[in-house]
């Protein structure tokens, strides 16, 4: 029973206890007398009483000064109604109808319709929302692996850049010690890459004639290698292996760690992975607890409209 029917039952029952009220004050006492009886069995659960036989001729003379007839238990009897009762009627009837054509405007303002191409408008943005989020959380999952296993290199980085520094470290002094060993032959104190010249046109010099020129233009080549070394590893050291030893810096809180992993794992991939479920719950909340019940219940409301529909035209024919 829905919400409309038990309020129509609860104005009924408070018509009817009015009326029977109203009546009591002018009832003789014999009619009282068996409402009295009928009403007393009533409560206690036992078989009422049959009332007092009426003889055709009193019967059809209480119903001409317009009274009503009531089959009880086999037996009949006839209230008399005076013209207030009747009036009290008629105007129960007239609330009721009145109260039914309410109803009637109410559900012609076509709420159902809109309610449920509501729920249609509605359901195919979050389906679409839905599938969306499906294809997002599937990116999000594997950009978190993917970043993660990207982190996961820089021990392996890190200890890479720190060979290179110590290989680097040791060329530089390499070269540090050749360059003293030029600097004394040529009893000078000038950098390698001023001094080199000097010393190999000297070794030259101190070739014979055949053999310095064979060995000339390789000697000449080296020397040209050896003066470029010394800006070779400055740049190495400070272009590249200082920059990496930064990037891949083994402490969680420098570094590439601390400002591109975790920042992407925490402020982005972490709130978006949260936000994309959240708009699958929606979805899944939506189909479960609103959509589904909603198109049961109009669909239910559709029924009843119907059948009050065929009630009432067989009232009316």
């Amino acid at each position: 029973m829905n919400r409309q029917e038990v309020e129509l039952g609860r104005l009924r029952r408070s018509a009817r206890i009015a009326r029977i009220t109203e009546r009591l004050q002018r009832l003789d006492d014999g009619t009282l007398e068996v409402l009295d009886r009928i009403t007393a069995e009533a409560l206690v659960g036992g078989e009422p009483t049959q009332p007092a036989k009426m003889n055709r001729r009193q019967f059809l003379g209480a119903a001409a000064a317009g009274g009503a007839v009531v089959a009880l238990t086999g037996g009949l009897v006839v209230w008399q109604l005076s013209s207030v009762h009747t009036a009290l009627l008629e105007k129960e009837v007239t609330a009721l109808r009145e109260l039914l054509a309410l109803y009637e405007e109410m559900d012609n303002l076509g709420l159902d319709d809109r309610l449920r191409e509501g729920i249609r408008a509605v359901g195919g943005i979050l389906e679409t929302a839905g599938a969306i989020a499906e294809r997002l959380l599937e990116a999000i999952r594997s950009a978190r692996t993917a970043l993660l296993k990207f982190q996961s290199k820089f021990p392996d980085l890190h200890a890479a850049i720190r060979w290179l520094r110590e290989s680097l470290l040791s060329l530089s002094q390499k070269l540090t010690a050749l360059e003293n060993e030029v600097n004394d032959f040529l009893e000078l104190t000038n950098p390698i890459a001023e001094t080199v010249g000097g010393f190999l046109a000297r070794v030259l010099d101190r070739l014979p004639g055949a053999l310095g020129r064979q060995v000339r233009g390789g000697l000449e080549r080296m020397g040209e290698i050896i003066a470029a070394l010394p800006t070779f590893l400055q740049g190495l050291f400070t272009r590249i292996l200082e920059p990496l030893e930064d990037w891949f810096n083994s402490r969680a809180d420098a570094g590439l760690n601390s400002w591109l992993v975790n920042p992407l794992l925490h402020n982005v991939l972490d709130p978006a992975e949260a936000l994309v479920e959240r708009v699958l719950e929606l979805t899944t909340t939506w189909k479960e607890q609103l959509a589904g019940p909603s198109e049961e219940a109009l669909n239910r409301r559709s029924e009843l409209r119907a059948e009050i529909l065929r009630r009432k035209q067989m009232m009316e024919g």
